[in-house]
């Protein structure tokens, strides 16, 4: 017999954070679907709300609304060129005849993008649609809406944050690691019938301290899952392409290793202990921005019911993660969001102190570029950095010019060569 469990973290209705109006919008999106109609009227009518109540928001329309225009043009011309690289492969001989034509085809999907780009509709806890009819060529609607005030608030100090800080999503990524024990014991037939109510609970508190930076927090699962497996696949390699779904993203890994101690039958006595980690992966470049480990806890249960006993083990396993999640929201919101990520060959090198102070060094001269620097292959021939940064490939190029000497275990000249493939700097002793 399998046996379900309920697990729910009740929040209390916040009436005072909700702004309840109607609004009468058109929009003349191409469809004769009405349920392809609705997320653009959505849209209209929650701007229209923001720019009724924007007083009472505290905040600047005409600044929020240049502010998204500005932060989706630049989006759709990336977006753009992503499509012609995807299409027709990174460095394809293309005229630009043959390049004009198939960007400005692009642009019959603009205004579908920039609904999807501004998610207007996440900022509306409930809508329903009134008098929903096409007319000659427009949709019109009466749009009866609950706007939430605290996630317009964010949203609006997420569009007024330099580019450079913010995050696309957070997804969530649960993992349990069963040890001595099966996921009968608990009376369900597979992990995501445990995981997913985690998850759902983990989203609700993220999503109540979430960073300012972060647009959106994403319960990981079905396509999401999918995703993310063909994301593992993409090497962490210079100019690595991410696709649309992840780009800008954070992957937040909470994994456990739950164990099974011991069960006595005669008193229904269960003994769990548990331990794990919490990592952030920036998803553009695989980089590790945050590792938190979770000690081992042990809990003893006697005497309840199999659902009793699943909430009271998901409730402890809830909690275990909370401090590594507020110390992860903190640093997200101070954490500068990389976008490049480029190969670096060290040449010359007498041992591997004459690298660990070339890092050094790149650190403090590309500290503009937020400039980060690992080893990822070392031997006595070269060493590989990987070197993560914001800006364009010519801020790497120039950061690498510029600089012109080290003082190590010797002086050494610094002698920067491209091979066509990887940037290679030489060490070359005085």
């Amino acid at each position: 017999m399998k046996y379900a469990f309920i697990f729910l973290f009740l929040f209390a209705p916040m009436t005072w954070a909700q702004i309840e109006t109607q609004k009468q919008v058109t929009s003349a999106v191409q469809t004769e679907k009405p349920e392809e109609a609705k997320p653009f009227l959505l849209h209209n009518a929650t701007l229209e709300a923001i720019k009724q109540y924007s007083t009472e928001l505290g905040i600047d329309y005409k600044a929020l609304n240049e502010k998204l225009l500005s932060k989706f043009n630049a989006y759709f011309e990336a977006y753009k060129l992503r499509k012609l690289s995807d299409k027709f492969g990174k460095n394809a001989d293309l005229t630009d005849e043959q390049k004009k034509t198939f960007l400005e085809g692009l642009e019959s999907h603009k205004e579908i993008e920039f609904v999807q780009f501004a998610k207007l509709g996440s900022l509306v806890d409930t809508f329903a649609f009134k008098d929903l009819a096409r007319e000659a060529e427009e949709w019109k609607a009466t749009v009866v809406l609950n706007l939430n005030r605290p996630k317009v608030e964010r949203y609006y100090a997420r569009l007024t944050n330099p580019d450079s800080k913010t995050y696309s999503k957070i997804f969530i990524l649960p993992e349990i690691n069963l040890i001595g024990m099966n996921w009968t014991d608990l009376g369900v037939d597979k992990s995501s019938t445990f995981t997913n109510v985690l998850m759902n609970s983990w989203s609700k508190w993220l999503v109540s301290n979430q960073p300012s930076n972060v647009e959106e927090i994403v319960e990981c699962n079905d396509q999401c899952l999918l995703e993310y497996a063909r994301w593992q696949q993409i090497p962490q390699e210079e100019g690595m392409q991410v696709s649309e779904e992840v780009l800008n993203g954070l992957w937040l890994r909470v994994s456990f290793n739950l164990r099974k101690l011991s069960y006595v039958q005669d008193i229904n006595e269960w003994q769990f202990e548990w331990d794990g980690s919490v990592v952030l992966i920036d998803a553009n470049t695989k980089k590790i921005i945050s590792s938190y480990t979770m000690l081992p806890e042990t809990k003893t249960w006697r005497g309840l019911e199999q659902k009793t006993l699943n909430s009271a083990l998901a409730s402890s396993l809830y909690r275990s993660p909370l401090d590594p999640l507020n110390k992860i929201t903190k640093k997200v919101q101070d954490f500068p969001r990389l976008n490049r990520l480029s190969r670096l060959v060290i040449q010359g090198h007498k041992h591997l102190g004459d690298v660990l102070n070339l890092m050094d060094l790149l650190r403090k001269e590309g500290s503009k570029l937020n400039f980060e620097v690992q080893i990822d292959v070392f031997n006595q021939k070269e060493a590989q950095l990987l070197c993560f940064y914001q800006g364009e490939e010519k801020s790497f190029t120039d950061l690498l010019s510029q600089v012109k000497e080290l003082k190590s275990s010797h002086s050494y000249r610094l002698v920067n060569e491209f091979t066509g493939i990887h940037q290679v700097l030489k060490l070359v002793a005085e």
